[in-house]
């Protein structure tokens, strides 16, 4: 009984650190997702339901956007500055908990309806709102590259993939577990990196070269020492990605990729 005794109140004191283990981790995770909540929103002091999010304006200047910049200005695509020009994921009940707080243009009540998907084609989708009174309201998701019969929205899905090393079948995972559409089948996903190829190769090629001349001009020559390494990383059977990186030993080291 003394045995037993001394084993149930030790299984009691180490639930109780267990517990306290417990709290101080959800605790520090409350304090993080607090902070980032602050870094990403601004007017915390409002309510914090889906629609009354403010996101603070965000510049976004990684290696990443720059490429996909240079793309979209080479192919003409609309692009500018606006802070406003980015994606959000919605659920599709906000949608229509929206659309059922306006007034229907035909009937002139308060929108009363359902949503359906008209095309589908990956991520892109065309949506139409049809009221009881049969108005219907088409919208588009993501706008066309201009001169392509790609949609913007494929298109970036297609480099985040490749830039992020997991190619489509790593996609598709993500995809399904953001609960979002299937992304474009892999035959669209090679057909569209072959479409990307040239701009990728004319902006890497561009990039290590004004890399060499800021080097050989710290250098005040080109005879200069560099030092590489290379790795690779493949998945499965049909994906290999391999990087080599060359650094200049000058007074500002660069890397070349």
């Amino acid at each position: 009984m003394i045995r037993s005794s001394a084993l149930k109140k030790e299984k009691q004191l180490r639930l109780a650190r267990n517990t306290s283990k417990s709290r101080k981790i959800i605790n520090i995770a409350r304090k993080n997702t607090r902070e980032l909540q602050n870094y990403f929103i601004s007017n915390k002091s409002q309510s914090t339901s889906n629609e009354k999010f403010t996101y603070k304006t965000r510049t976004f200047t990684d290696p990443s956007c720059q490429k996909l910049t240079d793309f979209l200005k080479q192919k003409g695509t609309d692009y500018n500055n606006n802070t406003q020009d980015y994606y959000q994921i919605i659920h599709n009940s906000f949608l229509l908990q929206l659309m059922k707080q306006k007034v229907c243009a035909s009937c002139k009540l308060i929108w009363n309806g359902d949503m359906s998907v008209a095309k589908r084609e990956g991520l892109y989708c065309s949506l139409v709102f049809t009221c009881c009174c049969s108005h219907e309201i088409k919208i588009n998701i993501s706008k066309q590259c201009l001169n392509t019969s790609k949609r913007d929205i494929n298109v970036r899905s297609v480099i985040g993939a490749n830039f992020a090393g997991i190619s489509h079948q790593g996609l598709v995972k993500l995809c399904a577990i953001l609960n979002v559409p299937l992304p474009i089948d892999e035959d669209h996903f090679s057909d569209t990196l072959d479409y990307l190829l040239p701009t990728f190769e004319s902006y890497k090629l561009r990039s290590m070269k004004n890399a060499v001349e800021e080097a050989c001009k710290k250098s005040n020559g080109r005879k200069i020492t560099v030092s590489g390494d290379g790795t690779w990383q493949k998945r499965g059977f049909s994906i290999l990605h391999g990087v080599l990186e060359v650094l200049s030993n000058g007074p500002t080291a660069k890397v070349h990729i």
